[in-house]
């Protein structure tokens, strides 16, 4: 009987605990409210798109990113060779192909250059060709990087290397890499989504996987047809 007593003495009334743990609750729940806003930019342990503060402050605030596979050539575009054009016709130079494996060149390969007429635009001179007549209005507005090269000549390693900085697949993409680094201010769809053109160009799904990263940083492709993405209807 005196054991019971006791334990009684030592339990706590619904009321009672309410009243002691008030100020812990409180703070559990205060913690749970500033843990969903984002604007804080501290990453979330359990949302893996929650957005991220940058390393330095940004200077764009939105960039859209176009990748025109199978597109005109560069050297007819944007990228002017005058010489190219001079020797067209001619043999390529030994040095260029010595120790070299092309897929679709066969005996004496020659050069080609565009049949093209470029012409220089704005104030800053680019020279553009006569394919793209409103682009030369806007020729000091954008930047030409023509310092960029590769070794890659075929479609698909090239197209990946454009991508990750490898020619072979497995790598994240630019998209990957960017949610990984920044997350997704938009909880309602992913943090990277692909919009594919319907040309002719066969697309690989790993032009925008995200390689050794988590599959959720991997791009969504969004659906011309049907349904807009599958499995989620």
């Amino acid at each position: 009987m005196i054991d019971i007593e006791h334990r009684l003495r030592l339990a706590m009334t619904r009321r009672q605990f309410f009243g002691k743990s008030a100020t812990g609750i409180g703070t559990l729940a205060l913690g749970s409210l500033l843990g969903s806003d984002s604007s804080f930019g501290a990453p979330s342990a359990i949302d893996p798109l929650a957005v991220k503060p940058p390393h330095f402050a940004p200077k764009a605030k939105r960039v859209i990113y176009l990748f025109m596979s199978g597109g005109p050539s560069h050297l007819d575009l944007l990228d002017h060779k005058p010489l190219l054009k001079q020797r067209n016709g001619q043999p390529i130079p030994d040095e260029y192909v010595e120790g070299q494996r092309f897929a679709f060149i066969s005996g004496q390969a020659k050069l080609l250059g565009s049949p093209f007429e470029f012409h220089r635009h704005g104030k800053s001179g680019q020279e553009l060709s006569e394919l793209l007549p409103n682009i030369g209005g806007v020729a000091d507005d954008i930047a030409i990087i023509r310092s960029m090269h590769t070794e890659a000549f075929n479609h698909d390693p090239a197209v990946t290397f454009i991508g990750t900085g490898s020619t072979l697949p497995g790598r994240p993409t630019l998209g990957a890499w960017l949610t990984y680094g920044l997350g997704s201010e938009n909880k309602d769809l992913p943090g990277f989504v692909v919009l594919l053109s319907g040309g002719g160009q066969p697309l690989g799904t790993h032009y925008w996987g995200s390689g050794f990263l988590p599959s959720v940083y991997q791009g969504v492709q969004f659906r011309s047809s049907g349904d807009p993405v599958l499995f989620v209807s």
